[in-house]
């Protein structure tokens, strides 16, 4: 996660070679397959120039060229890589700049298939010659040309993205990165103060991409801990580098905790976690107000943008980028795996004698208590860390969202805040798993951000925006958990009229992410209910019983059948739910559905990765379940 891609270069306008652009393939479709490759032919043969400028020329409008993905793919296949891929390690800095921003354009335009052919075509080699013997010991030098200096810049930008690109995409680039020492050399390049934000910044994203789930690259972010750890008190040298600021200090931050994973246990690796968060917290503390008002300057359809208006735009896009960052990391520091230490074999017996003890009921959970360093959580309080994050899930004002959509930039910044609205959700959600409920303050405030989200959920958002309506049913779910855990009556008033959304948006998502929030949900609300004394509750909780029981019978996904029977196993885990469990035929049904889950198991236990514990774990109790309430119902039917 936390990849923030730079803003891929436009084509060039004006053509100075007279080459076919990709406008001369629109506007001629009969162009034949030995047109094209003519075409590519005439663009490789000027690569072979001695002439600076000619060069340069081609390789432009060989990145003009690459936009259209059909062709883009097919100049990775015509060898680009072989051709191209010396260039990168030419003595001229433009030209550097030039082949490694054609080679970007065709790995990005001409998808997965065009990736693997640049590496099956070795572009790796040139790639990491022109790093170690360009860039290895290169720094500015004193008195060096502003022109010249800018060049150089350039070309390394241009070529760690091309790199930072490449490792997104395969594994084999970042064993090549590791067998030939890239850390080190990026991690030079993160002081600011001696290479600029700019060049700083594109080495710190792709060090964050290296060093996700790579030991070696961890082990060197450790090497040099120390003095990345500095990097996050940086202060901005004037105002209009705040941004960038911004978004280097979330990227060290990023570094730092992919190195330091398991922080639960050492004090000074604590104390500086609890130092990440607070950057992290500050990040969030963002001047909405006034990226409003520079939207507002956005340019109507496809009209020009000045220097100044250019450059604000482009501030915020950096600042959007931090942010998003930001709510990664304090996202991925609450987020746990489920210990596979726990799951059953699919395949074992159904028989089970054991009785079914009631060891997931709330008073032997725990709930309510954060499982973090008592350190983060005094610091994730005092920094209003969820309310910040909460503040991030509302929606841009409809005029704003209408303004942006009609110009290509607004486009892109649109985009940009529903990622980091969805983002938002998502944070929330698991910062309220792992840290108690004061964050976000008193159970009152803690249900009316319930009924906002809900309001978002089931009347404002698009049906089909499956990645907010998860993030977003997501969050939902852990406010109404940390409700449920304190046994908030806010709910007592509740209606059928008010549960139907929830209904219904269980049977008609085909997301089954969003159809499991919306189970939980419900389960939730039960759980809530069964304890309000009065005969309208009573009938709801029977309604959403027996609507989560015929929704296992027509689940097709077993994990989310799973949840569902999870979900009903706590409604009636209490024995007060006894009469209830008769008046729904509990038992019955429940016995009536294990042969179908079983069933559904031995038929998909191959494809269920991650949601193998939650399937195991409730076959496990199931059985036990089932036999235990029948035997505490026994008296009553």
């Amino acid at each position: 996660m936390g990849k923030v891609k730079r803003r891929r270069r436009k084509p060039e306008k004006d053509n100075p070679t007279g080459l076919p652009s990709i406008k001369d393939f629109e506007e001629d479709e009969n162009n034949s397959n030995s047109d094209k490759e003519k075409a590519f032919q005439d663009v490789f043969e000027q690569l072979q120039s001695p002439t600076i400028e000619e060069k340069i020329s081609a390789l432009q409008t060989l990145e003009s060229m690459s936009y259209e993905a059909l062709i883009a793919l097919q100049i990775a296949k015509n060898k680009v890589a072989r051709i191209v891929g010396p260039l990168l390690t030419d003595l001229n800095s433009v030209v550097r700049t030039a082949a490694a921003s054609a080679l970007r354009n065709v790995a990005d335009n001409g998808g997965d298939e065009a990736y693997t052919q640049l590496i099956k075509d070795d572009l790796m080699t040139p790639l990491i010659v022109s790093l170690r013997k360009h860039y290895a010991e290169w720094q500015p030098e004193v008195g060096m040309k502003a022109s010249k200096l800018r060049e150089e810049k350039n070309a390394f930008i241009q070529i760690v993205t091309l790199l930072w690109t490449l490792c997104e995409k395969d594994e084999q680039v970042v064993q090549i990165c590791n067998n030939n020492n890239i850390m080190v050399t990026l991690l030079k390049f993160l002081n600011p103060l001696v290479y600029g934000m700019d060049m700083s910044i594109v080495a710190a994203q792709c060090a964050v991409t290296l060093c996700e789930d790579n030991s070696v690259a961890i082990n060197e972010v450790k090497r040099q801990e120390g003095f990345i750890i500095t990097l996050l008190d940086l202060k901005p040298e004037k105002e209009n580098s705040i941004s960038e600021l911004l978004l280097l200090r979330t990227l060290v931050a990023n570094l730092l905790m992919n190195a330091n994973a398991e922080f639960r246990s050492e004090q000074e690796t604590i104390r500086m976690v609890c130092k990440i968060v607070a950057v992290l917290s500050d990040i969030l503390l963002i001047d909405r107000e006034r990226q409003l008002e520079i939207l507002r300057i956005l340019p109507q359809q496809n009209d020009g943008m000045g220097g100044s208006s250019k450059k604000k735009v482009q501030e915020i896009r950096q600042i959007l980028a931090a942010e998003q960052q930001a709510l990664e990391i304090l996202a991925n520091l609450c987020s746990e795996e489920p210990g596979s230490e726990n799951v059953s074999d699919l395949d074992e017996s159904d028989d089970c004698e054991a009785e079914f003890m009631e060891e997931d009921s709330t008073e032997e959970r725990g709930y309510g208590v954060s499982n973090m360093p008592v350190e983060l959580v005094e610091v994730v309080t005092s920094h209003g860390t969820m309310k910040k994050v909460w503040q991030l899930t509302k929606a841009l004002p409809d005029n704003i969202q209408d303004l942006m959509g009609k110009s290509p930039e607004g486009k892109i910044i649109k985009k940009q805040f529903h990622t980091l609205r969805c983002r938002a959700f998502l944070c929330l959600n698991n910062l309220l798993t792992s840290f108690d409920i004061d964050g976000l303050g008193t159970p009152d405030e803690l249900y009316r951000i319930w009924i906002e989200i809900g309001t978002t959920v089931f009347k404002v958002a698009d049906p089909n925006d499956t990645e907010l309506l998860e993030s977003a049913t997501s969050a939902m779910r852990a406010v109404l958990q940390k409700l449920t855990e304190i046994r908030a009556n806010s709910f007592s008033q509740m209606t059928l009229e008010d549960l139907q959304p929830m209904l219904n948006g269980e049977r008609q998502c085909p997301n089954p992410s969003v159809r499991i929030n919306l189970i939980r949900i419900l389960g939730n609300l039960a759980l809530l209910l069964v304890t309000v004394d009065n005969t309208e509750s009573r009938e709801l909780v029977k309604y959403v019983s027996t609507f989560l029981l015929d929704a296992c019978t027509k689940e097709t996904e077993v994990w989310v059948m799973a949840e569902a029977l999870d979900a009903i196993m706590d409604i009636y885990a209490e024995d007060e739910t006894n009469q209830l469990a008769v008046e729904v035929d509990l038992v019955e049904k429940l016995q009536s559905l294990i042969p179908l889950f079983n069933n559904k198991i031995r038929l998909q236990k191959r494809n269920l990765g991650d949601n193998a514990f939650v399937v195991s774990t409730v076959k496990t109790n199931l059985r036990r379940f089932v036999k235990y309430k029948d035997q505490q119902v026994a008296g009553l039917r």
